[in-house]
Formats: C-alpha cells, sequence, structure tokens
C-alpha cells in the first residue's frame, strides 16, 4: 500500500464519518502500519465496518480477518497437532496407592457391603 492509497483509504473515511478529520500527520502514522497490507482489503473491510457502525474505524477495525476464519474451531485431528501428548499413564501401584488413599479419607472399608 503506497502513502497515495493510505491518504485515499482515509478520506473515503472522512466521507463516511464527518467527525474524522485527515491531516498528514495521521497519514504517516496510519501508512506505517498499512503499508504492508492490500488497499482492496481493508477498503472492503471498511465497507463492512460503515454497515454496522456509526462511529469511525480504528486502524484495528480494518485489519480484521474475516469471521470464518477467527471463529475456526479445531476438532479433535487439529487439536492432536495443537496439544501433544507428553503424559504417560500411572503405574498399577500408584493407582492402587492413590485408592487407598482415597478410600480412607472417605472412610470406606473394603469387603463391607
Amino acid at each position: 500500500m503506497t502513502k497515495r492509497e493510505t491518504y485515499t483509504l482515509l478520506a473515503l473515511i472522512a466521507v463516511y464519518y464527518e467527525q474524522f478529520e485527515v491531516n498528514q500527520q495521521k497519514i504517516d502514522y496510519w501508512h506505517e502500519v498499512l503499508r504492508h497490507h492490500e488497499v482492496e482489503d481493508l477498503r472492503q473491510n471498511l465497507l463492512q465496518h460503515v454497515e454496522v457502525s456509526p462511529y469511525p474505524p480504528k486502524i484495528s477495525d480494518l485489519m480484521r480477518k474475516s469471521a470464518a476464519v477467527s471463529r475456526a474451531i479445531p476438532d479433535c485431528r487439529d487439536s492432536a497437532f495443537i496439544v501433544p501428548i507428553s503424559w504417560k499413564p500411572a503405574s498399577e501401584e500408584v493407582v492402587q496407592a492413590e485408592l487407598a488413599k482415597m478410600r480412607q479419607i472417605l472412610g470406606i472399608v473394603r469387603g463391607e457391603v
């Protein structure tokens, strides 16, 4: 995105929102953040913002990803790659010792009905 495209985008925001002022400092700072983005993507996000908000957009409003991407919920196969299984089951002796502790705490005596 060129600085001229940044100015064009800010001028478009000013058309939609009367309270939005465009000045050189704003152009410079917005361009610093937006220069690596495609102007058409930002313009489409601006149009979506205008449809739902009476307030001028912030930079983050223009850079947001589509809802389909941000709301994707991984299934168990995707999660298997994200969360590695690094635990191993306890040995039988440890399991029985922990069960015995729980029975003692709860006052359970084995063999009683």
